[in-house]
């Protein structure tokens, strides 16, 4: 994978195909005044409604708040729903690779480095869920190239092409992280 792009999800591909078709079919019925007028707020809302119902059944609260607490229920529900092993990789430059991934630093530094630090561009077998802390759940992973093992926030991984099954899972929890 080049610089500066990112890996495509099929799940997400068919997602945006779902909206797409939806919009198109709401502008398509514009002129039908039988139905009832739906924007495209209308539609992302619905879609924020969902989500936001589906993290008050996980956490079992209407209180969506990020915090120790939830963290620790969105952990025992990731931990029920998703069995080790399971492949991973980095969403984007972990915070270490950040200076050698934009430029100004040494590549021949960067790939010495890489093999002592995760990359995001390992690919990672999920071990274990570990606990929760300060970057939200914890995962103990192992990398599948040399069996190296780190412990990673789950916000800076990713699931891999080969292995979308639980997509939406770690998604709504990246979503559910950084936006409560």
């Amino acid at each position: 994978m080049e610089r500066g792009e990112f890996p495509i999800n099929p799940e997400q591909v068919l997602d945006l195909v779902k909206r797409m078709s939806k919009i198109e079919s709401i502008l398509l019925d514009e002129e039908d005044e039988d139905e009832e007028d739906l924007s495209l707020e209308d539609i992302f809302d619905e879609d924020e409604v969902e989500l936001e119902l589906e993290l008050q059944e996980i956490l079992g609260s209407s209180n969506l708040e990020v915090n120790e607490e939830n963290l620790t229920r969105y952990l025992d529900f990731l931990k029920n729903q998703i069995k080790p092993p399971y492949q991973l990789t980095g969403n984007g430059a972990f915070d270490w690779e950040e200076k050698y991934v934009s430029g100004g630093k040494s590549k021949k530094e960067y790939e010495k480095l890489k093999k002592q630090q995760p990359s995001y561009t390992d690919t990672f077998n999920l071990l274990q869920f570990c606990d929760v802390g300060t970057e939200g759940i914890m995962v103990k992973v192992e990398r599948t190239s040399d069996r190296r093992e780190f412990i990673l926030p789950l916000i800076d991984l990713d699931v891999t092409e080969e292995d979308p099954e639980h997509f939406e899972l770690i998604d709504n929890y990246f979503l559910w992280f950084f936006s409560y």
